[in-house]
């Protein structure tokens, strides 16, 4: 559901919901794409009402009725969903209320025969998450102009593309080598005595760096170390 308006008229904000799966939408937490619920204010600014990871199905003991509960939104934020059973009713809509009554609790109604006993068979539920989802609304973090891509993503690519160049300098190496100045065997390796002392100078870094400290430690704990010697 998208671009679903506050049933107050308040222009400021629009909402969205997907009771299947999450989905992400716009910047902030709402595109990292656990949403169950995002909320839209009329200054570009995205809030996450709900994680939809932490969905619970309660009653509710004055009316009776069912809801979804989605917790850990922004800023402690806590979306309800009613299930109102309509039997006449073939496709469901929705109304989101905002957090008029309870601030940062906000409640949307889904009317749909499939929230009555039996009101209908299982039917396929959609495996991928929309693209543009419509609105969401008010009050939570600014809008912090993050796109949908995971960091993590951006390293994979890097990781990616830094082995796919190691491989094929040491492969392209090689062929030129073979080929054009007839190497054979470890001389195939391009700039092998660069490769073979890399050990050797990787350990002098090491010792250099890092042998102060150690003897530095090795003095403060009474093992001497360094240029002295502990006095007997």
């Amino acid at each position: 559901f998208t671009n679903i308006p506050q049933t107050n008229g308040d222009p400021q904000f629009t909402y969205s919901y997907n009771p299947c799966i999450s989905y992400y939408e716009g910047y902030s937490s709402c595109s990292y794409g656990s949403t169950a619920a995002c909320q839209y204010t009329e200054n570009d600014n995205y809030y996450m009402l709900g994680d939809a990871s932490t969905e619970t199905m309660y009653i509710d003991s004055d009316t009776g009725n069912n809801y979804l509960q989605y917790d850990n939104g922004d800023d402690g934020r806590v979306t309800k969903v009613y299930l109102m059973c309509d039997q006449n009713v073939d496709s469901p809509s929705i109304t989101a209320d905002g957090d008029g009554d309870t601030p940062l609790t906000y409640i949307y109604h889904l009317t749909t025969k499939c929230a009555c006993p039996g009101g209908c068979s299982d039917s396929s539920i959609p495996t991928v998450p929309p693209t543009k989802p419509g609105g969401g609304g008010g009050g939570g973090r600014e809008n912090s102009g993050k796109s949908g891509v995971a960091p993590g993503e951006i390293g994979i690519v890097l990781v990616i593309v830094m082995v796919t160049g190691f491989v094929t300098y040491f492969v392209v190496g090689a062929v030129v080598l073979n080929r054009k100045f007839e190497k054979e065997g470890k001389e195939m390796i391009p700039q092998k005595d660069l490769w073979f002392s890399l050990p050797f100078l990787v350990k002098d870094g090491c010792v250099f760096t890092f042998g102060p400290l150690v003897n530095l430690i090795r003095r403060k704990v009474g093992k001497g170390g360094g240029d002295y010697e502990n006095i007997k």
